[in-house]
């Protein structure tokens, strides 16, 4: 919650929500920069485990959910903010369709440390559109409940960041 990705809400109905807006990154200092090779390698170990889990583990009901994501991250490819918002919520229903809320949390965690370093990335239609494939193919796994094939496709996904990353920012 402390990336501001997340909020709370008390009482009957209550829980922890996805935010509607997403947190603006501030510009980003050398020390931030110096460790994004850290950051990927944390976001790789969480995210890779959750798509085995989550194609091992998902129910039917946790599938809708992120068609309908994919979904809307088809329909603005020309809207980055929107599309990251989308994005993240993606990412996040994978972690809680392992029903593991300390994946959720970790999860949660690994996208807000992108934040910033993915604002650094161009983001063009076509290349959100290859990623949010990537996101369809992979809920593909879910229903299937194919974790290695799952894992192989998390894998590709984020190693396309890594690697506009590894050219833009220093090592």
């Amino acid at each position: 919650m402390q990336s501001g990705h997340l909020h709370a809400v008390r009482g009957r109905g209550g829980g922890t929500f996805v935010a509607d807006t997403q947190p603006v990154a501030a510009p980003p200092t050398k020390t931030v920069l110096a460790h994004w090779r850290e950051r990927c390698d944390a976001r790789l170990a969480v995210e890779l485990g959750v798509a085995v889990l989550a194609a091992e583990r998902a129910a039917a009901e946790a599938v809708a959910p992120l068609e309908a994501l994919v979904a809307v991250m088809d329909e603005c490819l020309d809207d980055f903010p929107a599309y990251r918002q989308a994005d993240v919520r993606f990412h996040i229903g994978l972690a809680e369709a392992t029903g593991s809320t300390h994946l959720v949390a970790a999860m949660t965690e690994a996208q807000g440390a992108m934040t910033d370093l993915i604002s650094h990335i161009a983001h063009p239609p076509e290349v959100l559109a290859w990623s949010n494939a990537q996101h369809a193919r992979l809920v593909v796994c879910l229903e299937r409940h194919d974790p290695i094939t799952a894992m192989g496709i998390m894998a590709e996904h984020l190693r396309g960041t890594e690697h506009v990353l590894a050219g833009l920012l220093p090592s």
